[in-house]
This record gives structure tokens, C-alpha cells and sequence, in this order.
């Protein structure tokens, strides 16, 4: 998940079938200079583009590059036609974010970024969505999808993708640690409303099932979880390569079915 700290832009595909290299032969010098020679001017062609968008739509939040692997999610989720969808695989996908007032024009938008891709005979597919899209796909149990965004490769981004990144790190950090315990993990804030910038703190929320706990009391177990929750937030950081402070509030889930029925605001 540390990836994005590397100043090189990561495969798009597989790199042995993209340069017709046999696997199954050594790799010669001349493969390899090949191979660094096209990785260059992949990335001169990147950030051509992404000058492009944000010279063109300046309130461009964001803009990165999907891992490949969840590429075929992404062709499921549009619908893209079989026939098309084969080829679309072998291409790079960029998502582009724009903010939620900017929804209307999201589709004259990804027309123009088109046909800038098509000048340069690029093997480019676009995906233009809002802050609130996003998000859709966590309402919609869709976690894999939203979690491909947070890690994507950032080519440019004013603080979305950062924030998104460090709270997605976290979460996998503490679900390694404890899945069985975590209920609900739940990002708030600045990130949601599409407002967070470079430096803005990443309000999550952490629901823990005490239901099944009988070796200790309730709120031992909340004390011992939550250092464990803190003791990840610097780690988390860290891997992301961003400034954003990760602020977590954590709930018992007894306590959150309390404060449901007592109508408590947060809640």
C-alpha cells in the first residue's frame, strides 16, 4: 500500500505481454533499456495529458491512475460493451475529479479529455466522477471500488486522493489486526463533503462489536482496541506520504445503539 511514495509511475499492465518480452527468456540489456525508454515516454505522455485537465477544468481535484488489477471492476460497474471491454483492459485508466457541482457537465468533460487522448493516439480510458460518486460506492457495499481509488497513483491531486489514501491504509491496518471486532468504518468530514485540501484532518469513525465479549470488561477491551487504532494512525501517515492527520472516534457498538435510541447528534 506504500506504493504511491515511488517517484516512478507503476506498471499499467503486465510489462512482459506490453513489450512482447518471453518470460520464460532472460531478460536482455537492450529488453530492458527498451522496456525504461517506453516507461519514460508513457510518463511525458501522463503528464501531458494531466496539464491538459488542469489547464483546461482548473477545479480539477484530482487525478490518478487505477491500479490495474481493478480494472475489470471498473468495466463491470460502467457496462462497457464485451467487445470493447477486452480491448479497454489493456488500457490505462485515469480518474478524474471534479467537484459535486460540476456533475452536469461531467460527461462534456470526459468528451474533451477524449479527444485529447485521441490526438496522441493513446491507449487512455477515462473516468470522470465526482467526490459524491465515490462515496456512492461505499453506500452501495461496493468497498473494492472506492479502495482502487484511494490507492491510486496520483498525477495530480489538491488533498482527495491523499486523504482517501491514508484513511484506506488505516482501515487495512487495524483489519489486519482485529477484522473479527470491526463493525463499521466510516470516513466523514471535510473528505466527504469534497472539501479537503493537502493538509486537512480525515475525520473517521470506528464501531467496535462488543456484543460477544465476555474475558473482559467493555471498556477494557474499547481502551485496548482504541491504542492499537492511535498506535496505526502515524504508521498510516507514513505509508501514504501525505499530511493529512487521521482523527478516529471509536464506538462500542452497545454504545452506538444507546446513543441511536437517544437520538444523540453524532450518531
Amino acid at each position: 500500500m506504500a506504493e504511491h511514495k515511488s517517484d516512478d509511475i507503476p506498471e499499467m499492465n503486465d510489462g512482459n505481454k506490453n513489450l512482447n518480452i518471453d518470460s520464460r527468456q532472460p531478460i536482455s540489456p537492450a529488453d530492458l533499456e527498451k522496456a525504461r525508454k517506453e516507461m519514460e515516454k508513457t510518463k511525458e505522455k501522463l503528464e501531458k495529458l494531466k496539464d491538459f485537465i488542469v489547464k483546461k477544468f482548473s477545479f480539477t481535484q484530482a487525478i490518478g491512475i487505477l491500479p490495474p488489477q481493478s480494472i475489470p471492476k471498473f468495466i463491470e460497474e460502467e457496462e462497457i460493451e464485451p467487445e470493447i471491454a477486452k480491448e479497454t483492459e489493456k488500457h490505462i485508466h485515469l480518474i478524474v475529479i471534479v467537484p459535486e457541482e460540476k456533475f452536469k457537465e461531467i460527461k462534456k468533460i470526459k468528451e474533451e479529455i477524449v479527444e485529447e487522448v485521441k490526438k496522441e493516439k493513446e491507449k487512455i480510458w477515462i473516468h470522470v466522477k465526482t467526490p459524491v460518486d465515490v462515496f456512492e460506492y461505499g453506500l452501495n457495499s461496493k468497498f473494492d471500488l472506492t479502495s482502487a481509488i484511494a490507492l491510486a497513483y496520483p498525477l495530480h491531486d489538491k488533498g482527495f486522493l491523499g486523504a482517501l489514501r491514508v484513511a484506506e491504509i488505516h482501515k487495512s491496518l487495524i483489519l489486519k489486526q482485529f477484522a473479527k471486532y470491526v463493525t463499521s468504518y466510516v470516513i466523514a468530514g471535510s473528505l466527504v463533503r469534497g472539501t479537503a485540501i493537502k493538509t486537512s484532518d480525515v475525520d473517521v469513525f470506528i464501531i467496535i462489536d462488543d456484543t460477544d465479549v465476555k474475558r473482559m470488561p467493555r471498556t477494557e477491551l474499547k481502551e485496548r482496541l482504541r491504542s492499537i487504532i492511535y498506535k496505526y494512525v502515524m504508521e498510516a501517515a507514513e505509508l501514504a506520504g501525505v499530511q493529512n492527520k487521521l482523527s478516529p472516534q471509536i464506538y462500542l457498538l452497545t454504545e452506538f445503539w444507546e446513543s441511536v435510541k437517544d437520538a444523540q447528534p453524532v450518531i
